[in-house]
């Protein structure tokens, strides 16, 4: 097979009978003819990148509520395992620390009216333990 540059792919065949590695051979001297490639020719490339970034950022008001959930939802286990830090007699440094990368997250806007309130709850009580530990180290 030669290429050719970008062009449609050929290929060439030999009319020699094929004869299969460690001697062995084809009763009656002719072996089948593997079947012909297909041509490729209808395969075209992605146009852009740009083509492709706009359908990633192209997202539904459904994938923006998931993501919503998914912050609150990691939130509220941040928040649990400060509580377990606390109640065990731990620092709770490194719950501290997971809170606060959390916390710091972008939260994405959602439609729902009662789930955006349900979140800015979620927030506030994060902002509330932050600011909890802030005024404890400064004093």
């Amino acid at each position: 097979m030669k290429v050719s540059g970008p062009g449609p792919i050929s290929s060439q065949t030999s009319s020699r009978p094929r004869q299969a590695q460690g001697g062995f051979s084809v009763p009656g001297g002719t072996a089948a003819a593997p079947p012909a490639t297909a041509s490729l020719a209808g395969v075209a490339g992605v146009g852009s990148v740009e083509a492709l970034l706009a359908l990633q950022a192209a997202e539904g008001p459904e994938e923006r509520r998931r993501r919503a959930m998914r912050r609150g939802g990691g939130l509220l286990d941040r928040l649990d395992a400060l509580k377990l830090a606390m109640l065990s007699g731990e620092d709770g440094a490194s719950a501290l620390q997971a809170l606060a990368h959390a916390s710091a997250e972008q939260r994405d806007q959602v439609d729902d009216p009662g789930l955006a309130d349900l979140l800015d709850h979620i927030d506030t009580r994060a902002a509330v333990e932050l600011a909890k530990v802030r005024y404890r180290t400064s004093a």
